[in-house]
């Protein structure tokens, strides 16, 4: 359990973390505002979140003043950024030429325009600090709910401080957050797996630990009074068969997430057999969802059913 005072302090310093990241973010949106607006009608602004690449992209569309494109040169120059695209809102066809990456900023000919056109501007920043998201977004999960032929997992994503954001952002979107819940397959595969197999398995791991001359034999022996036993000479061939029902492809068969979220990938977690040299079957399997989140939906509920009795059919499959 969190102590009263230790959560406090988290969720001071989380805010600080966060309030650092969009204070310097307002300060360089304002920048870029008053740049364009030299020339130019502000029409619209808009700052999204890719919660993945971590990465900030503020966009703002604007006109000219009296319809014309002045010819020449507009920097900004307050900041390294990741990418910038400028493109007409008509044809949405962006024109690369129109900009020069610098040192620290970006140049805008404002020449390569379309002459009387609106315009929209994307700009990209890095997100430096790598605990930004997680001190923006609480993520929940609800104890696992075993079912006959299925598990399931309730997940909860919700936006921080919101009050804070509100104040400073007319409008904030995150895409993407990541949401990875582990899902425990161990048991499963224990259930279900042939007991002369994992026994076989089993003495091969005790062979690979340190032991005396007389346990090494014994084991030995042990395995070779199993080589006459079922699957015997097929452990490679079976042990692969049972690979391949964790690779995200196909995992993803047996899982269905619902509701607010989506399925990303899945992700295989530490060796059941961590001694082997050869690999065996994961504990977990880490399914990670996704959703979106901004102000008009601060939260995000979603249901992530793990399919165990389509698992478990295959998995007996492999060795009938």
């Amino acid at each position: 359990m969190v102590e009263p005072i230790t959560q406090a302090a988290a969720i001071t310093a989380g805010k600080e973390i966060v309030e650092k990241v969009i204070e310097e973010s307002i300060k360089r949106s304002k920048m870029v505002d008053k740049g364009i607006s030299n020339n130019f009608k502000i029409r619209g602004r808009d700052m999204l979140i890719k919660c993945p690449e971590s990465i900030q992209q503020y966009s703002i569309s604007f006109e000219p003043k009296g319809g014309s494109i002045f010819h020449r040169k507009e920097k900004f120059e307050f900041g390294k950024v990741r990418r910038v695209t400028v493109r007409p809102i008509l044809s949405l066809q962006s024109i690369p030429h129109a900009i020069t990456i610098l040192k620290n900023g970006f140049e805008l000919d404002l020449k390569s325009l379309k002459s009387g056109e609106a315009h929209i501007m994307d700009i990209e920043y890095k997100i430096e600090d790598s605990r930004f998201i997680d001190s923006l977004v609480n993520r929940n999960v609800a104890s696992e709910t075993p079912k006959d032929d299925c598990t399931e997992y309730w997940m909860v994503a919700q936006l921080k401080h919101l009050k804070s954001l509100q104040q400073d952002f007319g409008y904030l979107e995150l895409r993407d957050v990541d949401f990875g819940i582990d899902v425990a397959v161990h048991q499963d595969i224990k259930m279900k797996i042939p007991t002369i197999f994992r026994q076989r398995l089993e003495t091969i791991v005790q062979l690979t630990r340190p032991k005396g001359r007389s346990e090494r034999f014994r084991e030995y022996m042990r395995l070779v009074h199993q080589d006459k036993q079922k699957y015997s000479g097929k452990e490679f061939d079976i042990l692969g068969n049972i690979q391949d029902l964790f690779f995200p492809p196909t995992f993803q068969k047996f899982v269905e997430v619902t509701k607010d979220f989506h399925y990303h990938t899945s992700e295989r977690g530490s060796d059941f057999y961590e001694t082997l040299p050869f690999p065996t079957w994961p504990k977990t399997m880490k399914v990670i969802s996704r959703t979106d989140l901004d102000f008009e939906k601060p939260a995000s509920d979603g249901l992530l059913i793990y399919k165990k009795r389509d698992f478990i059919k295959e998995l007996e499959e492999i060795f009938e």
